[in-house]
């Protein structure tokens, strides 16, 4: 049973189309990060799952019931949501404003009983808002006044919460401490957040869904999310994409000063190795195009020098064959480039599975840069990379002598 699953869901306001068949689910305790660029949908959604719009198509689910099945007393008691922010004209006490998360449990003629009070006490420490309790809302600071809008949603108890961008116009030492608080909730209450920063997206959460065009664009861990080539193709901007050495986690950093292009070179995947693919890799990324490369043993100069132009490369240990998740790595890297590139390079037992899976893309267009007639690959395989390459050639696998004769293959197919 999944707190929340949405099913193919559209929204529109009036003749404008919102959401279109977005679909995903939350597991029970997990971080959910929803990303994107301005206008993608992200806080539509968030009003979709917490019923404040409605979807024209599909459905919504809150631990497989259908969200429109719950009135609206019992929706408050199961979810509770943290805007931006928020303005109240009276001069309520930060205690006043905790209480309210208690209207779903108190009836309308009713007083606060004593676990009201308790509870309020609870998620006012959680919080860390207690020494405020007596203070005016309209007194206190920024993040002082989110982590107030923290303890009432907390106050309602409830199993999911949704952050609409809760901390996104907060200082860098306040979204933190606000976010380690979200983060030391989540083993009793699920969560569903819109962010902005990517790395805090990257270090918080469980899985991210990313939206572009109405659409859900890459879904999963963060590391599968935020890869140089989603980040270009939704945000439209050159990245580099590190693991933090502290954390492991990815952790981005933008390629200032540098203007995209109007129309921006097509992603390539460069198989290379034992230092063959160096040259082309320094030429590729001068020339703008969105280059990966791999598989890679750690101990390869074409790695080394992948590394320093910030170019996404897999890896594997050295002396090692490419492993099972090494491969769909590979696959992923393919599925997105636009054209292969396949350097002159050693091939032997360890690495003929970076030649052996193009076998599996008849239509992507593949380049030999390699000299010759025959060729002209270092075949260690007792034949079968000679084989592949020919297979390749066979099938329109174009063969290009010098580097210069690549770009211009390239760039003739923008």
């Amino acid at each position: 049973m999944k707190p929340v699953e949405v099913i193919g869901i559209d929204v529109s306001y009036g003749a404008k189309k919102i959401l279109e068949t977005i679909s995903l689910h939350v597991e029970k305790g997990e971080i959910l990060g929803i990303i994107g660029p301005n206008g993608a949908g992200k806080t539509t959604l968030i009003k979709a799952m917490s019923r404040i719009v409605a979807p024209e198509n599909g459905e919504i689910h809150l631990n497989d019931r259908n969200l429109d099945s719950f009135s609206f007393r019992e929706l408050a008691q199961k979810i509770a949501v943290v805007p931006q922010g928020f303005s109240i004209s009276f001069d309520y006490t930060v205690r006043d404003v905790v209480m309210m998360g208690r209207h779903p449990y108190i009836g309308r003629l009713s007083s606060a009983t004593p676990r009201d009070l308790e509870i309020c006490d609870h998620v006012m420490r959680l919080a860390n808002v207690t020494h405020l309790a007596a203070s005016s809302v309209n007194e206190i600071s920024g993040g002082e006044r989110q982590r107030v809008l923290i303890a009432r949603a907390l106050a309602q108890e409830p199993r999911i919460l949704l952050l609409d961008e809760a901390t996104s116009n907060l200082d860098i030492s306040h979204r933190i401490e606000i976010l380690n608080i979200i983060r030391d909730l989540s083993t009793e209450v699920t969560v569903i957040s819109v962010f902005h920063d990517l790395n805090l997206a990257a270090y918080y959460c469980d899985r991210l869904i990313m939206l572009k065009d109405r659409r859900v664009f890459a879904a999963g861990e963060p590391q599968d999310v935020l890869t140089q080539e989603t980040i270009h193709a939704v945000y439209g901007i050159d990245v580099l994409v590190k693991t933090h050495p502290l954390t492991g986690k990815p952790y981005i950093l933008p390629v200032y000063g540098h203007t995209p292009d109007r129309q921006p070179r097509r992603g390539v995947h460069v198989t290379c190795g034992g230092g063959t693919g160096s040259d082309l890799l320094y030429a590729l990324h001068r020339e703008g195009f969105r280059v990966s490369t791999g598989v890679l043993n750690l101990l390869d100069t074409d790695y080394a020098t992948a590394t320093a132009l910030g170019i996404p490369c897999i890896t594997e240990a050295p002396f090692a064959a490419i492993s099972s998740d090494a491969r769909a790595a590979l696959r992923q890297r393919i599925d997105a480039a636009h054209a292969i590139i396949v350097t002159a390079m050693p091939i032997g037992p360890g690495n003929i599975e970076n030649i052996r899976i193009l076998k599996d893309y008849p239509d992507k267009p593949i380049i030999l840069l390699c000299g010759g007639v025959s060729p002209s690959f270092e075949d260690h395989t007792g034949g079968e990379a000679d084989a592949i390459i020919r297979e390749l050639l066979g099938r329109g696998a174009v063969r290009a002598g010098r580097i210069d004769e690549v770009l211009r293959i390239l760039k003739a197919m923008d």
